[in-house]
């Protein structure tokens, strides 16, 4: 009997490492098929005191200046989560600008 060429009998566990598996394949073909694009997605969920809270992930070329005031204006009061967006002006200190 040839014990090199005997296949090794799946277990149960087996199956959720497949299903893993596919879950990446998956998940790398969407990522590649995305390059160029761009996108956001939000999901939106209450504290306890019934503020909105959103979470934001976005991908790609977005304007996250008029996301987040498009969120605001649908979402008054809403704690934002992951837009982080550039300030317009910077402040510039003079005693570090001499450095």
């Amino acid at each position: 009997m040839n014990y090199w060429k005997m296949k090794k009998k799946k277990s149960f566990f087996d199956v959720f490492e497949d299903i893993d598996k596919i879950f990446e394949e998956m998940q790398k073909s969407f990522t590649s098929s995305m390059k160029g694009s761009s996108g956001y997605s939000i999901s939106v969920t209450y504290d306890e005191t019934g503020r909105p809270v959103v979470k934001v992930e976005t991908y790609g070329d977005v304007d996250k200046a008029s996301l987040k005031k498009e969120i605001e204006r649908k979402y008054p009061g809403a704690k934002i989560i992951g837009l982080k967006t550039e300030p317009l002006i910077e402040e510039i200190n003079e005693d570090e600008e001499k450095d």
